[in-house]
């Protein structure tokens, strides 16, 4: 067995990375802390997506999903009021069958992962894909590009317009 590699050695930081955040998300009862653990988790699939060599995707999960959804969901709580008086609890989870269900899945894809042949192959390094991508975005796609972003500037104007408040004259005192 050949030794560990510094790009496997991140790969298998990334991917406990990123089930210790997703466990975050699903078992932490604050909504921020939640939020925060699901911006985590997204970081470390992008980072995991660059140890792919794929560099547009990676760049794209952080931007998109972090720096747009994650951001958007914490001004959505921040904004809401009196939501620290919400109480949020899952009360549908069921420890007794959920435990035992989960080691024996986790016992079948362990059997399953040891008892396969997985060959190997090499791989060729492809370099960035990026410039391809730009170029495909500036020429060939230009207009579904363009429609994509007058789409996505009228739902963000549509979300302040939700987000902004009437002020009552008798709340104003």
């Amino acid at each position: 067995m050949d030794a560990l590699t510094l790009k496997d050695a991140f790969f298998w930081v990334f991917a406990v990375l990123t089930v210790g955040f997703a466990a975050m998300v699903t078992f932490h009862p604050s909504l921020v802390h939640a939020a925060l653990g699901l911006m985590g988790t997204l970081v470390s699939v992008g980072c995991l997506y660059g140890l792919l060599d794929a560099d547009f995707v990676a760049v794209t999960q952080v931007v998109v999903y972090v720096g747009g959804v994650v951001i958007l969901f914490l001004f959505g709580v921040f904004l809401t009021r009196r939501i620290e008086e919400v109480r949020v609890t899952n009360r549908t989870v069921n420890w007794v069958v959920a435990v035992p269900a989960g080691l024996v899945l986790f016992a079948v894809i362990l059997y399953a992962l040891l008892s396969s042949a997985i060959p190997q192959a090499p791989v060729e390094a492809t370099g960035p894909t990026t410039a391809g991508i730009g170029d495909a975005f500036l020429s060939r796609y230009l207009l579904p590009f363009e429609v994509i972003s007058v789409v996505l500037l009228a739902v963000l104007l549509g979300a302040l317009l939700m987000a902004r408040r009437e002020v009552k004259p008798e709340e104003r005192g």
